[in-house]
């Protein structure tokens, strides 16, 4: 029995309508204290061990890299969290600056590069041929959106590949459309399951929240960004095969005198 079918046996209610969000409430705040607590009681085992001197170099090693993998976990939730919170009091507020895509898409790559080496997971990203560098935009918001899409493509696949794909596309108002593809060979998506996915709170179904964890936020915040900056995020799955996750972006050239420094090169991005 769950924590909200207690509370709703003590209380004697019915899950009649009026009382829907409160219960919704309860399972949410269940839900977020579990997702606290799993990687909170990590760091706290896990700083134990380091501090017993009985453990070898070897495993307080290994110890140190699950140590770092839960603090991550839960500033990223934390990160999560405070998002959707200042998105329901409309508190997001969007720059307008220059920046550089293929810098901006390799940092992001840099950041989860990590989680899919210990995976043995091939990470690629793939940018068009005469692909524009600079770009007016919010670069931190942008880059938020491709961490949790590569985040998440990783997390839910185990072998294979997670490749990001950039182009782009001049449309007649005088913005192009940027166009981000994140693909991966994970476990894919139920059909029955595609129109909820960018739900807050929600995952495809109970059992991928119980193996792998997340309060379902991060697609959901995701998604919210593009809408904020008139653009949008939609996906493509198979079941065992794998997922397409697609932003679209409207956004502006720089101009050639906003450009401060020659940021022609792309630092090495992968092909």
């Amino acid at each position: 029995m769950n924590l909200v079918t207690r509370v709703k046996g003590y209380l004697g209610i019915q899950p009649i309508k009026e009382y829907q969000s409160k219960f919704e409430n309860v399972d949410y705040l269940a839900m977020v204290c579990h997702e606290i607590g799993t990687p909170l009681s990590a760091i706290i085992g896990l700083s134990h061990v380091l501090c017993d001197t009985e453990y070898s170099p070897q495993k307080k090693i290994e110890c140190a890299k699950m140590l770092r993998d839960s603090a991550d976990m839960l500033a990223g939730l934390m990160q999560n969290m405070l998002d959707s919170s200042k998105m329901n009091a409309g508190m997001i507020e969007l720059e307008q600056v220059d920046f550089n895509l293929p810098h901006l898409v390799q940092e992001a790559m840099h950041i989860v590069a990590i989680k899919a080496q210990d995976k043995g997971l091939d990470l690629q990203a793939h940018f068009a041929d005469g692909l524009h560098l600079q770009w007016l935009g919010d670069p931190l918001r942008i880059r938020q959106i491709l961490l949790n899409l590569l985040s998440n493509a990783i997390k839910f696949t185990a072998k294979g590949h997670v490749a990001l794909y950039v182009n782009a596309q001049m449309n007649q108002d005088g913005y192009d459309q940027i166009c981000i593809t994140v693909i991966d060979t994970g476990i894919g998506i139920n059909a029955d399951a595609l129109g909820k996915i960018f739900g807050k709170y929600t995952q495809a179904n109970p059992s991928v929240s119980r193996e792998y964890g997340g309060t379902g936020l991060g697609l959901a915040i995701s998604q919210e960004l593009a809408h904020l900056m008139h653009g949008d995020i939609v996906v493509k799955s198979w079941l065992d095969v794998g997922s397409h996750f697609i932003v679209t972006l409207p956004l502006q050239k720089t101009p050639a005198w906003l450009v401060v420094a020659d940021k022609s090169n792309i630092l090495d991005a992968p092909k």
